[in-house]
């Protein structure tokens, strides 16, 4: 495989610049809530992204949906907002022409319970790598699509760094997808975001509308 720091940088800058410059689409919210996680049985298979979140955890505003209407161009995004106040304010604008990333912000705090649990899961991708036939194989996994530099990422504890047990050739980057396999609560450190929850020979799935 090629893993070459020429390529990963590559594949990032379009990832996140072809975010920003998405026309406005009606973007699924995969099972995201604003609803602290409620109880789950132990055996149950994760298709919730709130089951991902201890129960102390809340969002003050819902994450932010970049695919949809927006008004005037790129103006007027309100950001994420979490129970400490951090994060981008309701109704705040956006500067989409700062070169600064936007910061990762929120909890990375784990539900001890979803360790070893089965995923059967609906979200977004922000590819981290692909093999040589330019299919991607290495992937973080986000509840809502449209996070670009200027934008902050979702919390740790809201996304899943996978490993695929076969690449995929990428559709769109705004295309819904479905992951499958078994949860692992392991910390993963990347450039653009770090995650709190890992799945390993996973299987992703288009989901058509």
């Amino acid at each position: 495989m090629n893993r070459s720091a020429k390529l990963l940088g590559g594949v990032l800058a379009a990832v996140l610049l072809a975010s920003c410059g998405r026309p406005a689409v009606d973007a699924p919210p995969p099972q995201a809530n604003n609803a602290a996680a409620s109880p789950v049985a132990a055996s149950a298979v994760i298709d919730r992204w709130d089951a991902l979140m201890p129960e102390e955890d809340s969002f003050q505003r819902p994450p932010p949906q970049i695919g949809l209407s927006r008004g005037n161009g790129m103006d007027g995004v309100g950001g994420l907002i979490d129970d400490t106040g951090s994060g981008s304010l309701p109704g705040q604008a956006i500067d989409h022409s700062s070169p600064l990333r936007a910061q990762q912000f929120g909890s990375s705090a784990v539900v001890d319970g979803v360790d070893g649990r089965a995923l059967d899961l609906d979200g977004y991708v922000v590819p981290l790598a692909m093999n040589d036939a330019g299919q991607v194989d290495e992937l973080l996994f986000v509840p809502f699509y449209g996070a670009c530099i200027h934008v902050p990422p979702p919390p740790p504890n809201q996304i899943i760094h996978v490993t695929l047990a076969s690449p995929i050739t990428m559709g769109a980057l705004w295309d819904p997808y479905r992951l499958s396999g078994r949860l692992q609560v392991k910390h993963f450190e990347a450039d653009i975001a770090s995650a709190s929850y890992d799945a390993a020979a996973a299987t992703l799935s288009a989901i058509n509308r």
